[in-house]
């Protein structure tokens, strides 16, 4: 039995106890991984950093410049495209289907997680002292 499963009223055979699955049938990060996968967004094999922008261009059939220029865009008028980046980065599952911040909840942390919280913490502060154009103070 892998790490994830949990049949109902079944028994761990690490510690002997008994696990009761939530409604729903899985864990709630995994449940929620599984709704992120089901929306059909991935990260693309068109990708200059991490394939969000090629992925979502794909999902909804557009020209992936004209997502980067949006995200671009974003970044500049206030750094909502950075966040929105590192968060999809994060969230979306690449090509093979694994997503860094479930893979990250499992103890499997990569660089790659370690860049896309890296773009949201870089956003959240604003870019205090790095001379970003979206720090106001």
């Amino acid at each position: 039995m892998t790490n994830t499963e949990f049949p109902t009223g079944s028994t761990s055979e690490s510690t002997g106890t008994s696990r009761e699955l939530p409604p729903g049938g899985r864990p709630g990060p995994d449940r929620f991984f599984d709704g992120v996968r089901r929306t059909g967004l991935t990260r693309g094999h068109d990708r200059w950093v991490a394939g969000v922008c090629g992925g979502v261009a794909h999902r909804l059939g557009v020209n992936p410049a004209a997502v980067r220029v949006g995200v671009v865009v974003l970044a500049l008028l206030g750094g909502l495209g950075v966040l929105l980046y590192g968060l999809a980065w994060a969230l979306l599952p690449d090509a093979t289907g694994r997503i860094e911040a479930q893979a990250a909840h499992r103890g499997d942390v990569s660089a790659s997680f370690v860049a896309a919280v890296g773009l949201v913490v870089l956003d959240l502060i604003g870019g205090v002292g790095l001379g970003l154009p979206w720090n106001w103070g």
